[in-house]
């Protein structure tokens, strides 16, 4: 009687992973397919897009029209951007196959969330070049270099709060410091900049009544 009831409970194991595997035959199939169609479609993408710009040369025409020089190549950038393109439209097209639209909506989620990570990182590493040329081609001296550098970090935080998983509220409370921080340290640098000279003769004029 045992033997005959663990039969049945294999036969109906078997029958199930043959079930599942059947039903699963094609998707896994069109999966196959939509993975060579991307390699394929990249592949078409990436020899299109770095003809173009060997013709056009986009590297060089950037730094004559902006006179800027990235700390990357932007042709390469670009490739980059529109192979992770691609690549998402395939995972995201195999996440709905096999897990359905409630995972797809997590991953449309995450998506998201990495692309506003990605792009503040790409904001920074522009900004921080543009900054490095500035100060490269104005000569600009040691404590002003330091105050605008300064400058930039603020606003890279403030746009790393925004894309934090934190409360509204104190989001709201931390923009607002740094908002409050970044106005008191431009009155500071105006005053400084503006009235350097007469303050510099006021502080000696003190030093010389003190001694």
């Amino acid at each position: 009687m045992m033997d005959e009831e663990l039969l049945e409970t294999f036969r109906k194991i078997l029958t199930q992973i043959a079930s599942e595997t059947v039903r699963l035959i094609p998707k896994i199939f069109i999966a196959l397919v939509v993975v060579l169609l991307t390699v394929a479609v990249i592949k078409i993408l990436n020899f299109a897009i770095r003809k173009i710009f060997k013709v056009v040369r986009l590297d060089e025409a950037f730094e004559k029209l902006s006179r800027i020089s990235l700390p990357f190549s932007l042709s390469k950038a670009i490739v980059w951007i529109a192979d992770l393109g691609i690549a998402l439209i395939s995972f995201y097209s195999l996440v709905n196959l096999f897990l359905g639209a409630q995972y797809t909506h997590l991953f449309a989620e995450a998506v998201y969330y990495g692309a506003r990570l990605l792009s503040i990182v790409a904001l920074t590493i522009v900004i921080f070049a543009l900054f490095n040329s500035v100060i490269e081609k104005m000569k600009v001296e040691t404590r002003l270099k330091g105050y605008m550098f300064f400058i930039l970090l603020f606003l890279v935080t403030a746009m790393l709060i925004d894309v934090t998983a934190l409360s509204d509220p104190l989001k709201s409370s931390l923009t607002m410091g740094l908002s409050i921080g970044v106005g008191i340290s431009v009155g500071v640098f105006a005053v400084w900049f503006f009235f350097h000279e007469y303050l510099d003769k006021w502080l000696k004029r003190v030093e010389q009544q003190k001694t």
